[in-house]
């Protein structure tokens, strides 16, 4: 339990708890008009300006409170990265990430605690900021490590944790479940998603040519990569589980004259899909399913199956079911192309075990395997074996800029929906917060190519490679 002992506080106490090791700068500079803290405030400001001058060792941080004090965390090069000023409105801020970590700082951004004078950049930044600093500081444990970039050391901190980890257990993607938790963040409107996805209303990671190019040429670019590495011709019938707003199922339909059957379990993407398949005049050609990936009808076989960043929303325990599925309902000879955000292996086991931010506000139940957890998956509830491995992480940080920067030009119409403030800040940090997973290399976006042994009708011919979606690109 948090004992209730309070500390006075003046500038000296400050600066001494602020002190850096290893020659590091933490400089407390005072202002006329000061923030006033309550006491518990005024320790959490001290516990986490003491663990920041602990642990930024690379680029610099610099918090400046309204009206009041300035503190500047650096590394001991003479040049940096990256440099941040947080600024910080409300001293609830230090509480709220002292007591509840990486979810207390979502906390404090949605409540409007902290902003940035870099308003486009910041908050990115100092994610990037945080990244690098975990990976730099060499003087945790390895276990420590793990934990991301804060471990909660207070009681107070271990509870929360606790606490979100039990609401992400039950939030595990039973039949049930998993309807609710895609319910919760997909079933949000159509007219919502439409104001950031763009034209094609893909919601993952597209390819792009250049980093300026226009984000449907770059989501159309993604679909032909997937539809080339799926080896589909007319002939094919092809099962996509998770179809979301039915581009794909259009787009493979047209360039292929392929059959083509998908599943989802949001209720508005159906309605959305069905709506943009009657424009195309492709019913004929397309079947589109409310319907989860393990209530497929038995021994029914399709030539080709392909998921685009649905298997997030699978979870750890159901990995091995997902496989068996995709066993059942993949022909002798068919090809399984996956699309999956993906965390490294070192650190998904704490991954999987505690909630975070994406966990608890975008999506509930859901855990981005590792690539061993993959294949681990694959080898034990299936007789698939991989053929070829992309990574288009990289990729996936334009996207998400473009995303928010469609999302903060319709931020008039986002409210008129319904929605407030928070909302609008929730999604910034979203954006952001998975922006400086890939800028950094921390999270990955694979296109995986799955066959099974022997398969010489789909991979015979020896000089037909699996495409790069690098293929003819200038971005890196």
């Amino acid at each position: 339990m948090l004992s209730c002992w309070y500390i006075y506080f003046d500038a000296e106490a400050i600066v001494a708890a602020a002190d850096c090791s290893s020659g590091e700068t933490c400089a407390a500079l005072i202002h006329r008009k000061q923030m006033a803290p309550s006491r518990l405030e005024a320790w959490a400001r001290l516990f986490v300006t003491k663990y920041l001058g602990s642990h930024i060792s690379t680029d610099r941080l610099i918090l400046e409170e309204e009206g009041g004090e300035t503190f500047t965390f650096e590394g001991t090069g003479k040049k940096f990265n990256l440099e941040v000023v947080l600024k910080v409105h409300n001293p609830q801020f230090y509480w709220k990430v002292m007591t509840r970590a990486d979810i207390g700082l979502a906390d404090a951004y949605i409540d409007g605690d902290f902003s940035f004078a870099d308003k486009d950049q910041g908050l990115l930044d100092l994610v990037m900021v945080l990244i690098a600093n975990r990976d730099a500081n060499n003087s945790i444990s390895e276990v420590n490590k793990k934990r991301g970039w804060w471990t909660p050391t207070l009681f107070t901190a271990g509870i929360a944790s606790a606490k979100f980890f039990l609401q992400h257990v039950l939030r595990q993607n039973t039949l049930t479940q998993a309807r609710r938790n895609v319910s919760r963040h997909y079933d949000l409107g159509n007219k919502f998603f439409s104001l950031f996805l763009g034209e094609t209303m893909q919601y993952s990671s597209a390819i792009f040519k250049t980093e300026d190019e226009d984000l449907n040429t770059a989501q159309l670019r993604k679909i032909s990569a997937l539809i080339e590495k799926a080896r589909i011709d007319k002939n094919h019938e092809i099962l996509e589980i998770g179809f979301g707003w039915g581009a794909f199922a259009i787009e493979v339909v047209k360039q292929t004259g392929c059959k083509y059957t998908g599943v989802t379990l949001s209720v508005e993407q159906l309605k959305y899909a069905e709506m943009k398949v009657k424009e195309a005049g492709l019913q004929d050609n397309i079947r589109l399913l409310l319907c989860d990936y393990r209530e497929l009808p038995k021994g029914y076989k399709y030539d080709r199956i392909v998921s685009c960043e649905m298997i997030e929303q699978v979870g750890h325990e159901y990995m091995e079911v997902f496989f068996s599925s995709c066993e059942s309902a993949l022909a002798e000879d068919g090809l399984f192309v996956l699309q999956c955000i993906s965390v490294s292996d070192q650190r998904y086991d704490e991954h999987r075990r505690s909630s975070d931010f994406m966990k608890e506000y975008i999506f509930p139940g859901g855990c981005s395997p590792s690539l061993s957890r993959i294949t681990l998956a694959m080898s034990v509830a299936s007789r698939l074996s991989v053929e070829h491995v992309e990574n288009l992480g990289i990729h996936y940080y334009f996207t998400l800029r473009c995303w928010r920067k469609n999302f903060l030009e319709n931020k008039s119409k986002i409210i008129s929906l319904g929605f407030d403030e928070k909302f609008i800040r929730t999604w910034e940090y979203y954006f952001d917060y998975c922006a400086a997973g890939y800028k950094s290399y921390t999270l990955c976006d694979y296109q995986v190519v799955f066959s099974r042994p022997g398969n010489i009708v789909a991979l015979g011919n020896p000089y037909k490679g699996f495409p790069s979606a690098y293929q003819h690109l200038s971005l890196i």
